[in-house]
């Protein structure tokens, strides 16, 4: 796993060599670093082939929604409407960013 990017808030991270099932794995070994921040996980790279791909961050997902931080994966070739609420998937790198300012602003306002 590698961090792309690692701000005060957000952090973008992303597979480099390994496999998704590594790369979760990792991520799962280093989560509770990143609970307290909004994560993105850029999977742009990969051809992402079936729903059971992106449904391995379910957990993590409802984690951060209960943390009240946001976790968004970049990904795209397959059907979103297929995924449960709480994964939220994004085309494009500026896409998962709005997302998240977009949620941050929700957060400010109470909702």
């Amino acid at each position: 796993m590698v961090a792309i990017m690692n701000k005060e808030k957000n952090i973008i991270v992303g597979p480099k060599q390994e496999s998704i099932k590594d790369f979760i794995s990792q991520l799962n070994n280093d989560y509770p670093e990143l609970l307290e921040k909004n994560v993105i996980v850029d999977l742009s790279e990969i051809i992402i082939s079936k729903v059971s791909e992106i449904l391995v961050f379910l957990n993590i997902a409802k984690s951060h929604l209960n943390n009240d931080t946001s976790f968004v994966i970049i990904a795209s070739g397959f059907n979103i409407d297929s995924l449960p609420d709480e994964l939220i998937v994004a085309p494009t790198m500026i896409e998962a960013l709005d997302i998240i300012e977009m949620d941050e602003i929700g957060r400010d306002l109470g909702f």
